[in-house]
Order: structure tokens, then sequence, then C-alpha cells
């Protein structure tokens, strides 16, 4: 009889801690599980965080032939050029008259929020008219009318962007 008890008593201690053991390890896998979920989250934010970033300063298809081009082997010794010729393009250049002035009078931080929301109204204007933006350099905004894609009334569509952008000032 008093070896059956311990018998009985050994059994249920190693029953215990097994199962102590298989639950600290089901614990453990499972915060590393929440941990690995809230690891690609964040990944995912960045990644579409980067994306915006990217696209704010580069059109849509030369990002997407960079992007091609990330994991491709270089061979040679210079980087590609990420170039491309288009004919029948309209080009508009808006630069804002008298911004020295206005730039000595302005304290930064104002003058900065004040081109980011007039800015913010040309690429929607350019998304209107089919424009696209390729760069912004002080107070000066360039946008393309006719490429990527070829449009026949580039130039229509150019002028009607510079006039909105003068209404929009």
């Amino acid at each position: 009889l008093g070896a059956n008890v311990i018998l009985f008593i050994c059994v249920n201690l190693l029953g215990l801690l097994s199962f102590f053991f298989y639950e600290k390890r089901q614990r453990r896998a499972f915060l590393e599980t929440c941990q690995s979920l809230e690891v690609k989250l964040v990944l995912e934010d960045e990644s579409q965080e980067q994306e915006r970033l990217l696209l704010s300063v580069l059109p849509k298809h030369v990002a997407a032939e960079i992007r091609q081009d990330l994991g491709a082997v270089v061979t040679g010794q210079f980087k590609k050029i990420y170039m491309s010729r288009h004919e029948n393009v309209s080009i508009l250049f808006a630069d804002i008259v008298g911004f020295t002035a206005i730039s000595s009078t302005c304290p930064a931080p104002e003058l900065v929020r004040t081109l980011n929301e007039l800015f913010a109204r040309f690429d929607k204007l350019a998304e209107k008219y089919h424009q696209l933006r390729i760069k912004i350099l002080g107070d000066c905004y360039y946008c393309i009318s006719g490429a990527p894609e070829e449009r026949p009334d580039h130039a229509v569509l150019c002028v009607h962007m510079g006039l909105s952008m003068v209404e929009a000032i």
C-alpha cells in the first residue's frame, strides 16, 4: 500500500511538472506570436509610410521601375539612370513673385506651413488636370503634362492648370 501511495504521488508530481512546463511553453509561444504579429504590423505601417514618401518625390512609374530593380544584381560600375524620352509634352514652372521679400518678413514655421498648404492645393489641381509634379524647389513648382501617358490635349491642360494655380494663390 505504501509503495502504491508513493507511486501515485510521484506520477502526480510528474504530471504536474509536465503540465507546468507545457503551459510555460504554450505561454511563451503565445507571447512570441503576439510579438511577431506586432512587428509585422509595424513593418507594414513603415512600408506604407516609405511608399508614401517615395511617391511624394518620384512619379509612380519611376518608383515602380526602381522597386523592380532593387533585387537585381548590378553589373558594371555605374548606377542605372531612370529616364525616358517623351515627345509632345508641356512643362509648367510656377514661381511665387516676391517670395524673397515675403520670406524675410514671415517666421519660418509659418512660411513652411503656407508653402506646404499651397503646394498641396497645386498637387490636387495637378491631379485634376492630369499633370505630373516633377519637382518642388523652394517656392517653385514644376509639373508636366503629356508624360508619362501621352495626351493630345497636354497644352490645354497645362494652361488650365496655370490659370487654376493663379486662382489658388
